[in-house]
């Protein structure tokens, strides 16, 4: 269902296209809440349901946005992680 590595339970696991839709549309809500309450006066950009689009003021970012993959950490705690620098947020629904 996700990318896995067994090494490390606690590591950010993307989802892919195929996994569970009720699960990722879930998941992408939560980050859209998550994502207005951190950054309310952000705008925020919807690429597909795995992936994000946050507004920045970033010198190393082409496109003035973050770009976050939606997924899980220890295989049940929804995350999103930013493809430029890695960081990792957790979120509960």
């Amino acid at each position: 269902m996700y990318e896995e590595n067994a090494n490390d339970l606690f590591k950010f696991r993307k989802f892919m296209a195929d996994d569970d839709s009720a699960v990722i549309d879930e998941c992408h809500r939560a980050a859209l809440d998550k994502l207005h309450t951190l950054f309310p006066e952000k705008r925020v950009t919807t690429y597909d349901n795995c992936t994000i689009g946050i507004e920045t003021d970033s010198l190393y970012s082409d496109t003035g946005l973050d770009i976050y993959e939606l997924g899980v950490v220890d295989g049940e705690v929804y995350a999103m992680r930013n493809t430029r620098d890695g960081e990792v947020i957790t979120f509960r629904i």
